[in-house]
């Protein structure tokens, strides 16, 4: 959005809540990423029984797609439509596939998808694809070819064919060249899959987008800068302001500003508030953050926080239900990279004509390490033990999906406002173009 509105011509005012992710070494170093979650949020939450539960959020300038697989699917054209899940139904949407479908083309363009839909046969409105089944139709191709295989994961797949099982190229978010190596960013390294990128080779909403705009004279970025209320004229029909506290110190961002990991603008002092007024808002905190935010902004006019006389904001939330797997076997895996196919045979439908409901999909985990194993093991369990088994180990991802239910729910309980959590040494207002 920011991009397109640049672009544009718009003057935008981005409010991101936390820095620009730091570009070290530690970015690829696996007990830092996974047992001592650097890049994750230390704040706390609750569940529903009042006990700690321990987010991995990425609050940085580009938020989660920091830290994301890089795996840019399409959702199926059936997900819009009724689906009859074993727990219940899976209702439609009020859009359909094909209303999207220019937009995926776009997005993959933007974020350099590598993909492949083969030989693929004309349908209604451009190409389906003759590796799987499932996949919808795209008014284009890929932009840029598939990733290959390496050794392991080629024989892998090969036998998984011969079960009958369709497979395909993950369509992935990595600018890697391997016609032209000299020139790819991506060195296919094995830090990928949930580890930022130290060389910038992962599509991101950072590097791909905010980056791209950060020259323009009608940008500004605030990082360090949370936003922690939306206010509303006195009618209660429209944000007029947004309330923010700077917690960062340094430079302002926008106008040729080179990013740093201390951007916060020269106006507001550590830890003060502001108030900044502007014509139009977007906000775009993620499902759990922007239902806090909204439910956060409750005034004489909204009660029940802010867009919610319906009671639906934080409700229905749903979550992609996942879980590794480890497979072990007596051949060496020496792959750098994994994550290069998967199946949807499962994602619609079972085979099993007993349980006709879906499943979900299968796919490899792209970067694997022994420290990975290390919450699961058994206490003691040696390294070299984990050592060994890594070498003979494939990483399997497994997704499947929640069924919308009100009360799996964002709430706000036992806690101060937000804008109230930080001692206020000063605020200031201003009016944003």
């Amino acid at each position: 959005m920011a991009l397109h509105l640049a672009q544009a011509g718009k003057n935008i005012l981005i409010l991101e809540r936390g820095p620009f992710m730091p570009q070290e070494k530690l970015n690829w170093d696996t007990s830092a990423v996974f047992l001592d979650n650097r890049y994750h949020t230390k704040e706390t939450w609750q569940d529903k029984d009042g006990k700690d539960l321990h987010p991995q959020q990425a609050y940085f300038v580009g938020g989660q797609t920091k830290v994301y697989g890089a795996a840019m699917f399409r959702m199926r054209a059936e997900d819009f439509g009724i689906i009859q899940h074993q727990g219940g139904i899976s209702p439609a949407w009020p859009i359909s596939y094909g209303d999207l479908e220019s937009y995926y083309s776009r997005a993959e363009e933007l974020f350099h998808v590598h993909g492949d839909l083969g030989i693929a046969p004309a349908v209604a409105g451009g190409y389906g694809s003759s590796f799987d089944p499932t996949e919808p139709f795209h008014s284009k191709k890929y932009p840029y070819p598939a990733f290959t295989n390496e050794p392991r994961m080629q024989a892998i797949e090969v036998d998984v064919r011969k079960l009958g099982v369709h497979t395909f190229p993950i369509p992935l978010g990595l600018k890697l060249n391997e016609a032209d190596p000299l020139k790819s960013k991506c060195v296919r390294c094995d830090t990928c899959d949930g580890y930022p990128c130290l060389v910038h080779a992962k599509s991101d909403a950072d590097i791909n987008c905010i980056r791209q705009i950060l020259h323009l004279p009608n940008v500004t970025l605030m990082t360090d800068s949370r936003v922690t209320r939306l206010v509303t004229n006195s009618a209660g029909t429209a944000v007029t302001s947004v309330e923010v506290i700077h917690s960062g110190s340094g430079k302002r961002n926008g106008m040729g500003a080179v990013p740093d990991d201390a951007n916060a603008p020269p106006y507001s002092p550590k830890g003060y508030q502001a108030t900044y007024s502007a014509g139009f808002f977007a906000l775009c905190a993620g499902a759990v953050n922007s239902a806090v935010l909204l439910l956060a902004s409750a005034s004489t006019k909204h009660p029940t926080g802010l867009a919610n006389s319906s009671d639906q904001v934080g409700r229905n939330f749903m979550y992609h239900q996942a879980d590794a797997l480890l497979a072990i076997g007596t051949k060496i895996n020496g792959d750098s990279y994994t994550k290069t196919w998967g199946t949807n045979d499962f994602y619609l439908k079972d085979s099993d004509p007993d349980y006709p409901f879906p499943l979900g999909q299968v796919q490899p985990v792209g970067s694997f390490h022994f420290e990975m194993m290390k919450g699961d093991a058994p206490p003691m369990t040696p390294e070299f033990v984990l050592e060994t088994m890594k070498h003979h180990a494939v990483p399997w991802w497994l997704t499947t999906e929640d069924l919308p239910d009100p009360e799996n729910r964002v709430t706000l309980h036992n806690t101060t406002p937000l804008s109230a959590a930080y001692r206020r040494s000063s605020s200031r207002r201003h009016q944003w173009p």
